[in-house]
């Protein structure tokens, strides 16, 4: 698990840097972040910088101590010995957490992206936004004593929330599935917690951001469909970027009308949509209607592992409702992957294909010739692997590097998504 976490990739830099010197470092410190070990001559080669320029940028850096000293670089050169550089471990800690329903999974990791310690808490949304963040600062509290960590060597902190979240203010918005949460400032309260940047975003597109920056290359531009208490999608492009939107809306597909099914409540007030007749719920309520009692989403999920012939024949049903609506975003967006993830796509094969079966009947040939449609690659690691690169990100973003190479007495302070 570690060693996928650290080869996980961030976003290359802008070749044509800006001539801000906080564009500059912050360029810097993502190749060596994104190279493990990188030489100066390197670097000097990626950036199109003077040496001397290098130089004075990686003083600074060395300084703030985000890289350190990684001796000399190994093989066969030419001249004299070319010095390497790597991301500091011990320059703070990164916090993460992926919050779902009915539990949250929180994770400590290093700049360098390593793993230091993770786990699961027992909270569920309904329980409303105070109590539910106050449980997982604490969880982070008692998980960093643990550590024997400092609660002032946090640097960045992400949360993934399943929900709307207006992710350039970190404030969520009218979330169907969590009650009392509407225009809670999510971002705020943990920027103020923890005294460090805080960057809040939806789950999914958390999720889609851990996929596509683990496989990276062939694999962008990325769609991620996440089947669980409702329907949630997230896109990455082919620059690796996550799409937010104007307001952070981009990718909330679980609110579709599906043609047809215009007579079903969604819990979000309208009828019809997608995550009311293709969630895991919906299925639970569908297949009780066949079996002619209640039907729990646990008991779905188990009927379906074992392959129940009933479970098996509904869940194909509405998977083929699920397809219809993944093929109208494959001819809109033109994804190379599809990942499709959840728990009940996991326990058997028959949803996903399905899904790709009406994907390449009704999607445009040309948007489908070189489409896979696939299981998630990184399962439950997804969310944290995507909050874990945007926390990075932020603090090695621009301004970032400007915060954290700072003199004595200025006056920045934390902030939200910067």
């Amino acid at each position: 698990m570690g060693t996928l976490w650290t080869e996980v990739q961030l976003l290359e830099p802008d070749q044509h840097l800006a001539p801000s010197v906080h564009a500059a470092r912050s360029a810097i410190a993502r190749i060596i972040a994104n190279g493990g070990e990188v030489s100066r001559r390197e670097i000097v080669a990626a950036t199109g910088l003077a040496r001397s320029t290098v130089d004075g940028h990686l003083q600074v850096l060395l300084r703030a101590g985000l890289i350190e000293d990684a001796g000399v670089a190994s093989g066969i050169q030419r001249g004299r010995p070319a010095q390497s550089f790597r991301i500091s471990p011990h320059r703070g800690v990164i916090l993460v957490a992926d919050l779902a329903v009915d539990h949250c999974r929180i994770a400590v990791t290093s700049l360098d992206k390593r793993v230091l310690g993770q786990r699961t808490l027992d909270v569920n949304v309904d329980l409303g936004p105070m109590v539910v963040v106050e449980k997982v600062a604490s969880g982070f509290d008692e998980l960093m004593i643990e550590l024997n960590i400092a609660a002032d060597q946090a640097l960045a902190i992400s949360v993934g929330i399943p929900g709307p979240v207006d992710s350039h203010r970190g404030i969520v918005v009218r979330p169907p599935l969590m009650p009392g949460w509407d225009g809670f400032e999510a971002c705020k309260f943990m920027a103020e917690r923890f005294n460090c940047d805080a960057i809040v975003d939806n789950d999914v597109n958390l999720r889609a951001l851990g996929e596509a920056r683990a496989l990276g290359g062939d694999n962008l531009p990325l769609l991620m469909i996440n089947v669980d208490a409702g329907i949630g999608g997230g896109f990455v492009s082919e620059s690796g970027l996550l799409l937010h939107g104007a307001d952070g809306a981009a990718g909330d597909i679980g609110h579709m009308r599906v043609s047809g099914e215009s007579d079903v409540l969604c819990a979000c007030g309208s009828r019809g949509c997608l995550s009311a007749v293709a969630s895991v719920g919906a299925m639970a309520s569908r297949l009780g209607e066949a079996l002619g009692r209640s039907v729990t989403p646990r008991e779905l999920i188990d009927m379906l592992a074992r392959g129940d012939a009933t479970t098996v024949n509904t869940v194909r049903e509405v998977a083929v409702t699920l397809g219809s609506a993944i093929a109208d975003l494959v001819n809109f967006c033109n994804p190379a992957r599809i990942v499709i993830g959840g728990e009940v796509t996991l326990c058997t094969d028959d949803v996903l294909a399905q899904i790709r079966s009406v994907v390449y009947q009704q999607a445009q040939p040309l948007a489908t010739r070189n489409l896979s449609v696939v299981h998630t690659e990184l399962g439950d690691e997804a969310g944290l692997i995507g909050g874990m690169v945007s926390a990075i990100e932020q603090v090695l973003s621009p301004r970032g590097i400007q915060f954290h190479t700072r003199s004595e007495g200025s006056d920045m302070r934390p902030l939200g998504r910067l």
